[in-house]
């Protein structure tokens, strides 16, 4: 296996590049619950939605709750300074889900904005909206 830095987003031709946020629902069971991880053992501190043409998959990145300390409220930093300042984490492929099933199972209110990459940089102002089809 070999470590890699998980950052932002990346395909080979970024055609359009964005952001994403995400409100979690927090009636509903935790995520570690929907994709089958036990929530005494980890902790999931990332979500990775990508594939192609042939279907999407989901991944999870997690840590184990092994790192944590009994009180510890900002475990999260800690873990990271001492580790040299990047968090140590395992990447789950979760198989046989619907990645966005998940998402709206976990989901209070989610947002993807994506742009064409050559507006990137420039502000878009919206002058109209329309329905599709007309309504």
């Amino acid at each position: 296996m070999t470590e890699f830095i998980w950052g932002k987003a990346e395909v080979t031709y970024p055609d359009w590049v964005g952001t994403a946020q995400l409100d979690q629902r927090l009636t509903g069971p935790r995520l570690e619950q929907l994709v089958n991880l036990d929530p005494d053992e980890w902790m999931i501190i990332g979500i990775d939605i990508g594939g192609g043409e042939s279907g999407h998959e989901l991944r999870v990145i997690a840590i184990s709750t092994d790192l944590f300390s009994e009180g510890d409220s900002d475990v999260l930093p800690r873990i990271a300074a001492a580790n040299g300042g990047s968090i140590p984490a395992t990447e789950f492929l979760i198989h046989d889900v619907d990645p966005y099933a998940i998402l709206r199972a976990y989901t209070h209110v989610f947002e993807m904005r994506l742009r064409l990459q050559a507006t990137e940089g420039m502000d878009i102002k919206v002058v109209g909206v329309g329905d599709v089809p007309a309504q």
